[in-house]
């Protein structure tokens, strides 16, 4: 019989709350299937995808992919309705200032 995984216990002092419930969140729905190493790795993994951006060959994205339909899909529904950044080069916010400026003029 397989021991059972404490998922608690294997938050990094380092995640923020967000990453830390999308990571948990995937432990959970995976941790009867996957032996403890091999469950943070894939939980790793997708939250480098996720928040980082990170990409890795074809077949570790495809599986990654697979594993975290449910948990993605709640979390991006989450992140709907929250604040978006834009980010624009510095010449054109210093273009933008300058137009407002002169324009109140």
């Amino acid at each position: 019989m397989k021991p059972s995984i404490d998922v608690e216990s294997l938050r990094s002092e380092h995640e923020s709350d967000e990453q830390w419930e999308v990571r948990r969140n995937f432990m959970m729905e995976h941790k009867d299937n996957f032996e403890e190493a091999e469950l943070v790795t894939l939980a790793q993994l997708f939250t480098n995808i996720e928040f980082l951006g990170c990409r890795y060959p074809p077949q570790t994205m495809k599986r990654i992919s697979k594993l975290a339909e449910k948990v993605a899909a709640k979390y991006r529904d989450s992140r709907k309705n929250k604040l978006k950044r834009t980010f624009v080069e510095a010449s054109d916010a210093a273009e933008q200032k300058a137009k407002r400026t002169f324009n109140n003029k």
